[in-house]
């Protein structure tokens, strides 16, 4: 029996490890896949999602960095990001006026028709009314409901992630 669990367990690991499960987890080479390609997809929803209320900081940054990137290779790509955790709070107008740099994130972003949106359902069990978010912001009713509209519509979600570099 014990050497029928150590083979499933190495099976598990070998299937963590392989390269299709770290495309799929990686956004660094999501983007690079894309990149490849001859052709766009529809369009790409960046996924924000985190507990770390200062997570936009590196996030944003990013996101305007691969923005570029993709830009580059199509220039009429449509992108849009969607933050739903603790980090969509450093956009509230109180939080976003004391922090230049996201500030400026955020308007480099729009400035490129890259629409940012944060979620109304998670806001509203935390407290925080959609009039609380700067008026740059789109308040969606809810962020994953929002991400699955941008896919239906053919867009590829990209994760952002720290742990996936």
């Amino acid at each position: 029996m014990k050497l029928f669990n150590i083979h499933i367990l190495s099976l598990f690991v070998l299937m963590l490890l392989s390269p299709s499960a770290l495309a799929n987890d990686n956004y660094q080479t999501q983007v690079q896949n894309l990149i490849a390609t001859d052709s766009p997809p529809e369009g790409v929803v960046f996924e924000v999602v985190n507990r770390d209320e200062h997570y936009l900081d590196w996030a944003m940054p990013e996101v305007e960095r691969i923005v570029k990137l993709l830009r580059e290779k199509f220039p009429q790509l449509d992108v849009a990001v969607v933050t739903h955790g603790s980090e969509q709070f450093a956009l509230t107008k109180q939080n976003l006026g004391g922090n230049a740099a996201l500030s400026n994130s955020l308007d480099s972003l729009l400035d490129s028709n890259v629409p940012v949106h944060v979620c109304g359902t998670f806001a509203e069990w935390k407290g925080v009314a959609p009039e609380e978010f700067s008026e740059l912001v789109n308040v969606a009713a809810a962020g994953p409901a929002q991400i699955n509209d941008y896919r239906s519509l053919g867009y590829v979600r990209i994760r952002i992630d720290k742990q996936s570099r």
